[in-house]
C-alpha cells in the first residue's frame, strides 16, 4: 500500500509541473503604454515591452478602426521587431555599453523598457495601429486589443513627405576629429519617396559624418566600415584631404552569431528578400529575388547628407580595405555615373555564399537567384552570381560613365590570395578600359612588407569629378610584370598604368574638338624614385565621360599627336565612331608631354562652347557678340572673309591685312541661324561653319 501512495504521490506531483511548465511556455504577453508620434514622413511607434524575452512585436495597420483579434489579418499586418527594439544594438556594441534611439534630433533616449517601431508613410490617409506580442518559443500570439495599451485612442494621420535621418551623438575620434552619428529609419515596404531597406520591418540603421575644413561645396569620401568599429575609431583617409565631407557606411546586420554576439556582415550588398536578420538559420532559398537593401539604405543615406550640406555631387569618392575596398567597388558598380573615383586595398573582387548564413542570405551559386537590379543595357535581370562579381560588373558597366578605379594588391597576401584571380581582374579592367592605376607589392594582407606607401598608391582624388573627363590607359608599352598569378612569378612589385598621366587643367572638351595633353611622369616606390624611369611608352588611350564632344555613331573623327615642346605632330590617323568606346590606339606618349587632338571635321560648334573650336589650324571662339577667329599665318597676307547664310545670301563680305604669326579676326552676331564662313588667302583656303 505505501509504495502505491508513493506511485500516486509522483504521478501527481509530475501531473502539475507539466501543466505549470505548459502554462508557463504557453504564457500571453501583451504591450503597454502605446504612443504614436509624427516625424518628417513617418509615424513613431512606441510602447512598454512585455516582461520576459523571445518575443516578436507584430505591427498591423487600417485605416478603419481595429477592435476585434479577427481583424488582424495578413492585410493589415506591417512587419516586426525582436526584443529590445529600442536599442541601437550596433552603437551599444561599438561603445561597450547600452546605447539607445533617439527618435527627434534634440530628444532624449528612448528608455531600455521600451519598444520602438518606425513606419514610413504611404498616402494621405489616417491609420490605426495595433501591437501585438509572439512568443517564439510557442509560436503563440495574443490578438487582444486594449485601447491606450497596444493601440491608440484616436488614428493618426499619415503625411507623406521625404524621411529624415535622425541624430543620435557626436563622439571625438583618437584624431581629434568628430564624428556625428546618425539614424535612418527604415523598413520593409515600398513607399513613393523611400524604398524598402529591410526584409522583416522596421529598423534604425547608424551612420556617421564627419566635416573637414570650409569651403563653397564639399567632396564627398564614401568610407565602407566593418561591423566590428569603434565609435571614436580614426577614420581611413589620411588627414591631407581636407575641405571635404566623410560619410561612414556600416556593413551590419542585427544577425547572432554562433557564439552568441550581434552582427553579421552582407558584403554592403544585399541578402534574400525572406530571410529574418534576427535569426542565424534561415531555410536556403531556392526561388524568390536577393534584394541589395543595404545598396539602397546607403544611397538614402548619402541622399539626405547631400540635401543637408553643400556637397558637391560630382565628386563622391569611394574608399575601403579588404571587404570595405569590395564595398566600394560594388557601390561604384551599381551607380558608376554618380561616383568620380574608387580606391581599393587588398579587396577581393567577388564574394560567394562560402558558409552557411551567407547560402541564407544569397541562395547557393547553383540556384543562380536573381537580384532586384537590371544588367545595364538591357532588360535582363542581374543574377546575383553576375551582380557580385566584380569582373563582370565592368565588363556589363563598360559602355556607362565609370569612374576610375585604383587598388594595390600584395603578392604575400594570403587573406586575399593573389593567385586568387587577381590577374584576371587586372586583365578585366585592362580589357574594359577602366581608368586608374593597379599596383601590386610585397605586403600582407594586413599591409607588413609593403614596398609603396600609402601616398604612392593612393588616387589624387579631387582631379576626378563626374563631368570631367579623363583618359584610360591599356597595353601601355612600360607597364612593370605581374607575373601570372604565382606570387614568385613576374616583378615583385609594380604598376599598369603607373608611369602614364595628363594634365587635368587645360582639357578642351568642346563640340566639335577634344584636346589633353599626356605625359610620362616619375615613378616613386617607398619614397624614392624606381630605378626605372622612362622618357617615352605607348599605350592605347580611351576617353571617358566626355562632355560636349559627343559625336554620334558613324561620324568620322581625325586625331593627331603633337610633341608639347616641339609642336610638331608626331602621329595622326582617323575612325568611324562605333558608339561604343573611344580608344585611339598605340599613342606614343613622352615625358616633356604630347598633346592628343580629336576633331569631327564640317562639325558646327555649339555658340555656348566654353572653349575655343579648331577647324585645320584655324580657331575660333564665341565672345559676347560674335566669334573671335584666331589664325597662326607663316607670312603677312591677305584674307578674304565673306560670310553667307543658308539661302546663299552674302551677309558680309571684309578684306584684312594679316601678319606673320597670330592674328584675331572679329565676326559680329549675325541673326540667328547658320553661317559659313570662307576664309580666302594666297596660301589657304578654309571654310568653317559658325551658329548665332
Amino acid at each position: 500500500m505505501k509504495n502505491f501512495f508513493n506511485t500516486l504521490y509522483v504521478s501527481v506531483v509530475f501531473f502539475l509541473l507539466l501543466t505549470f511548465a505548459g502554462s508557463l511556455s504557453s504564457e500571453a504577453y501583451s504591450v503597454s503604454d502605446f504612443n504614436q508620434e509624427y516625424h518628417n514622413g513617418q509615424v513613431f511607434i512606441t510602447w512598454t515591452n512585455a516582461p520576459a524575452t523571445n518575443l516578436q512585436y507584430n505591427v498591423y495597420r487600417s485605416s478603419t478602426p481595429l477592435t476585434l483579434p479577427a481583424q488582424l489579418t495578413a492585410n493589415e499586418y506591417l512587419g516586426f521587431v525582436r526584443d529590445n527594439s529600442a536599442q541601437n544594438v550596433f552603437m551599444t556594441n561599438a561603445s561597450g555599453s547600452p546605447v539607445y534611439y533617439k527618435i527627434t534630433d534634440s530628444g532624449q533616449p528612448l528608455s531600455a523598457s521600451k519598444g520602438l517601431y518606425v513606419v514610413t508613410c504611404n498616402d494621405a490617409q489616417s491609420y490605426h495601429y495595433v501591437i501585438t506580442v509572439t512568443n517564439l518559443s510557442t509560436g503563440a500570439e495574443d490578438k487582444t486589443i486594449i485601447q491606450g495599451a497596444n493601440t491608440g485612442i484616436v488614428p493618426i494621420a499619415d503625411i507623406v513627405a521625404k524621411p529624415q535621418a535622425v541624430f543620435q551623438d557626436s563622439v571625438l575620434t583618437n584624431d581629434g576629429e568628430w564624428k556625428v552619428y546618425y539614424v535612418m529609419y527604415v523598413n520593409n515596404r515600398e513607399t513613393p519617396l523611400f524604398p524598402a531597406m529591410n526584409s522583416t520591418g522596421s529598423y534604425g540603421f547608424t551612420f556617421f559624418t564627419i566635416k573637414r575644413g570650409t569651403a563653397a561645396k564639399y567632396p564627398l569620401f564614401l568610407l565602407f566600415e566593418s561591423i566590428g568599429t569603434n565609435v571614436n575609431k580614426n577614420i581611413n583617409l589620411e588627414m591631407t584631404f581636407t575641405n571635404c565631407y566623410i560619410i561612414g557606411l556600416f556593413d551590419w546586420l542585427p544577425v547572432p552569431k554562433s557564439d552568441g554576439t550581434i552582427g553579421q556582415s552582407d558584403y554592403f550588398c544585399c541578402y534574400h528578400e525572406n530571410f529574418n536578420i534576427y535569426i542565424n538559420n534561415n531555410p536556403i532559398p531556392a526561388t524568390g529575388v536577393v534584394r541589395t537593401y543595404s545598396q539602397k539604405l546607403y544611397w538614402e543615406e548619402i541622399s539626405w547628407l547631400e540635401s543637408h550640406f553643400p556637397i558637391d555631387t560630382t565628386r563622391l569618392y569611394c574608399k575601403g580595405s579588404s571587404s570595405e575596398g569590395y564595398g566600394a567597388l560594388l557601390t561604384a558598380a551599381l551607380a558608376p555615373e554618380k561616383i568620380a573615383a574608387v580606391y581599393g586595398i587588398v579587396e577581393p573582387n567577388s564574394t560567394s555564399a562560402s558558409s552557411d548564413i551567407y547560402k541564407q542570405m544569397w541562395g547557393t551559386a547553383q540556384a543562380k537567384l536573381k537580384t532586384d537590379r537590371l544588367k545595364y543595357g538591357t532588360g535582363d535581370t542581374l543574377l546575383f552570381t553576375d551582380m557580385k562579381d566584380m569582373q563582370k560588373m565592368v565588363n556589363y558597366n563598360r559602355l556607362r560613365s565609370v569612374p576610375v578605379i585604383y587598388d594595390v594588391h600584395g603578392k604575400n597576401d594570403v587573406t586575399v590570395a593573389w593567385n586568387d584571380g587577381k590577374i584576371k581582374w587586372y586583365d578585366s579592367l585592362e580589357n574594359n578600359k577602366v581608368g586608374g592605376i593597379r599596383y601590386w607589392d610585397q605586403r600582407s594582407h594586413g599591409g607588413a612588407g609593403n614596398n609603396f606607401l600609402p601616398e604612392e598608391t593612393e588616387p589624387d582624388y579631387y582631379r576626378f569629378a563626374t563631368n570631367v573627363s579623363y583618359p584610360a590607359f591599356s597595353n601601355c608599352s612600360i607597364n612593370q610584370d605581374p607575373g601570372n598569378g604565382i606570387p614568385n612569378v613576374g616583378d615583385p612589385y609594380g604598376s599598369l598604368n603607373g608611369y602614364m598621366d595628363w594634365n587635368v587643367s587645360n582639357i578642351k572638351d568642346k563640340t566639335c574638338n577634344y584636346n589633353i595633353h599626356l605625359l610620362v611622369k616619375d615613378f616613386y616606390v617607398g619614397g624614392l624614385l624606381d630605378p626605372e624611369q622612362y622618357s617615352t611608352s605607348t599605350a592605347d588611350v580611351t576617353i571617358h565621360r566626355y562632355q560636349k564632344f559627343s559625336p554620334v555613331t558613324g561620324t568620322l573623327i581625325k586625331w593627331s599627336n603633337f610633341d608639347d615642346v616641339t609642336g610638331l605632330k608626331i602621329q595622326n590617323g582617323n575612325f568611324t565612331y562605333d558608339g561604343g568606346l573611344m580608344t585611339i590606339p598605340g599613342v606614343i606618349i613622352k615625358k616633356t608631354g604630347c598633346l592628343l587632338k580629336l576633331k569631327i571635321p564640317n562639325c558646327t560648334p555649339r555658340l555656348s562652347d566654353e572653349f575655343p573650336e579648331e577647324e585645320d589650324g584655324v580657331t575660333f571662339q564665341p565672345t559676347s557678340g560674335g566669334y573671335s577667329i584666331q589664325l597662326q599665318l607663316a607670312k603677312e597676307e591677305r584674307i578674304q572673309v565673306v560670310m553667307i547664310d543658308l539661302m546663299g545670301r552674302i551677309i558680309r563680305n571684309e578684306s584684312f591685312s594679316l601678319a606673320e604669326g597670330e592674328n584675331s579676326i572679329f565676326i559680329p552676331m549675325a541673326a540667328s541661324g547658320l553661317y559659313l564662313v570662307q576664309l580666302q588667302g594666297t596660301s589657304f583656303t578654309q571654310t568653317i561653319k559658325l551658329f548665332f
